[in-house]
């Protein structure tokens, strides 16, 4: 396989601000055994309606007319809806001394009643009442550097959160990246078995296998703990989207180069792996393959982010794929906003720019006050800057949303965009700064 001329791919950070210690590219070491996940249970979260006073259990089973009757009144007075617009009929029966419940969707009051009627017709049906809407309180987290994560005073994720009462639960992100240092403290249980597509930096020799979850950078270690990094545990540093889960594809060796064949061959196989969210904190030239894989991902509704670019101070030449038009992908391509909500001297300016996110100032010396604190392939953390650093926080937002609202990728895009604070000329800031909480619940 000839590899001349082929495009070249780089990490997109600010310049000079991380010394990455390996330079030849070789295969990673087989991934050690997966952490075992933290299993929550799924909460059933309806969409809000009027409050319905609740039916205790009656002393004496519910005769087949009565329980119709009332599953008919319960059902014709509440608003709340599933996400397929059923109501969610709850009935209660007694088995065994204890109270058996089931939530039904029904399509109309008439069809509740006929389901009561037929569990009320063995004579231990004892209420009947239609589920309501509970959702979890959050405050801001107690990781013990929190409070060094400006981000979170500039983009409100953890109003988000208890807007819609999840945190990115039960959605895969892809980071496509230098691979992610899977037994951190700080990500344990959050990265699943991932895997891997290098070259040797001459492209003669190709890598591939199971893996993803060393790295030997610290690149894609940090964007994934800015994604999912555990909240609330006292530790380090709080993801913006906890309850999401990392895919971690390695497509970058440990000096951060890489070949844009790899990093196709890394979404294509993100895609056709669970990954409803892809992080390319990446770029590099156009490339055919590359852009073949995002519209990939784009027939298959997973959303892509990608960096912006880190070239302000070099005459500004597009980064891709954040630059394909818009009748060529719907890749959303992330421009970074330093902690005054200000445009970094690193970054692209460009028409193709789609949001902004926090993405630090320049080269910082590892400050956490002007740069982006998240974890590290030594197990600690460190701070650094570049749209690499805000791509990543677009991500966990589209996660939000695709939590809460299943929304698809087209969808997450223009909601994203459509509700950013605006910062100024959109060649610097797309449409603003992005902002998970007015997205909302819906798309």
């Amino acid at each position: 396989m000839r590899w001349a001329g082929r495009p070249r791919v780089a990490l997109v950070l600010g310049a000079a601000i991380a010394a990455f210690t390996a330079t030849a590219c070789f295969p990673p070491p087989p991934p050690p055994p997966p952490a075992e996940p933290c299993q929550s249970a799924g909460a059933a979260s309806p969409s809000a309606g009027k409050s319905e006073p609740a039916r205790a259990p009656s002393d004496h089973p519910i005769p087949p007319d009565q329980a119709g009757a009332q599953a008919r009144e319960v059902a014709s007075k509440t608003d709340v809806r599933t996400k397929n617009g059923d109501i969610p009929l709850v009935t209660v029966e007694e088995r065994g001394g204890k109270p058996a419940i089931t939530s039904t969707p029904v399509r109309s009051p008439d069809e509740a009643a006929s389901v009561a009627e037929q569990k009320a017709a063995d004579g231990d049906l004892h209420a009947v009442d239609v589920d309501k809407p509970v959702k979890a309180s959050f405050s801001n987290p107690n990781d013990s550097l929190f409070n060094q994560q400006w981000a979170f005073t500039k983009v409100p994720y953890v109003a988000a959160w208890n807007t819609d009462a999840k945190q990115g639960d039960g959605v895969t992100v892809a980071d496509v990246d230098t691979g992610v240092m899977a037994n951190h403290p700080d990500l344990s249980g959050q990265v699943l078995n991932g895997h891997f597509f290098l070259h040797d930096n001459g492209g003669a020799s190709s890598f591939e296998g199971d893996g993803g979850t060393t790295d030997p950078s610290g690149h894609g270690t940090h964007v994934s703990g800015t994604i999912a990094a555990l909240s609330n545990n006292g530790t380090g540093v709080s993801g913006a989207a906890p309850g999401a889960k990392i895919l971690p594809v390695q497509v970058l060796c440990g000096d951060g180069t890489g070949f844009s064949s790899d990093v196709a061959s890394g979404i294509t196989w993100a895609v056709d792996h669970g990954a409803k969210v892809v992080n390319l904190s990446l770029g590099g030239g156009a490339d055919a393959s590359e852009l073949s894989a995002v519209q990939y991902a784009d027939q298959n509704n997973v959303v892509v982010v990608a960096a912006g670019g880190n070239d302000g101070q070099n005459n500004n030449p597009p980064s891709y794929p954040a630059a394909y038009s818009p009748s060529q992908s719907n890749v959303i391509a992330v421009a970074a906003t330093t902690n005054a909500n200000g445009h970094p001297a690193y970054g692209t300016i460009g028409n193709y720019l789609d949001i902004s996110a926090p993405g630090g100032a320049a080269p910082s010396n590892n400050d956490s006050s002007i740069a982006v604190l998240s974890t590290w392939n030594d197990g600690g953390y460190h701070s650094i800057s570049g749209t690499s650093m805000a791509t990543p926080h677009v991500s966990a937002a589209a996660a939000l949303l695709i939590a809460a609202a299943n929304c698809t990728d087209s969808q997450v895009k223009t909601r994203l965009k459509a509700t950013a604070v605006p910062l100024g000329n959109a060649n610097t800031f797309g449409a603003g700064l992005v902002d998970p909480n007015a997205a909302g619940a819906t798309c």
